[in-house]
């Protein structure tokens, strides 16, 4: 029913196409396989699998999709394995219905989409050690770190830097690899439990 319900409102929106509606693991692989969204909606919990797994399985074979993980009431180690796997944000599922929205346009842009109390709230259940200080961080990474963490797409990065997109990729691609990260979303929130950058609301 939830998922019937926000396929009608995405239909609804003139700027936005419903590529289709999957009600378990292989259905959602199969239909991504097909359309290649550039966003999609997954919820933890599905008749014939984990929703995670299936957000693993879709960015290893099409790493450009943006995934968004609808929270409902999943316990916060799975949220936070739901990052490590790679999806752009959380989304709880009794949010209203333009933040919906407004989170699907978000991810679409390639941004980040959290609530930052729920983010807090997350923190301590990331499995990466604690790094004891951010030397190994240049002073620009720490700064695309910044901006990722306020929500800053590649693009606005690239401007607010004065820099090109090419350059805050390479960036972001380093900036994974010195944290240990599967997602820009995990690398902001290693960065965060590490006090590297800071969350505003």
């Amino acid at each position: 029913m939830v998922a019937e319900m926000f396929a009608m409102m995405i239909e609804r929106e003139s700027d936005m196409h419903l590529a289709g509606t999957a009600h378990g693991v292989a259905e959602a692989i199969s239909l991504v396989a097909s359309e290649r969204p550039d966003v999609v909606l997954m919820d933890y919990r599905l008749p014939d699998g984990d929703g995670i797994a299936a957000v693993k399985e879709i960015l290893e074979q099409w790493p450009e999709t943006h995934v968004l993980m609808l929270s409902g009431d999943a316990p916060q180690d799975l949220m936070a394995h739901a990052i490590e796997a790679g999806c752009v944000g959380m989304l709880a599922k009794n949010r209203p219905m333009d933040e919906l929205l407004s989170a699907i346009r978000s991810a679409s842009r390639g941004e980040l989409v959290f609530r930052v109390e729920e983010m807090n709230t997350l923190l301590e259940h990331l499995r990466k050690p604690v790094n004891p200080d951010a030397d190994f961080l240049t002073r620009r990474e720490i700064e695309v770190l910044q901006l990722l963490a306020e929500g800053y797409s590649t693009e606005r990065i690239a401007a607010a830097l004065f820099i090109s997109i090419h350059t805050v990729r390479n960036h972001v691609s380093k900036i994974l690899t010195k944290l240990g990260a599967h997602s820009k979303l995990e690398a902001v929130a290693i960065a965060t439990r590490d006090k590297i950058v800071t969350l505003r609301a």
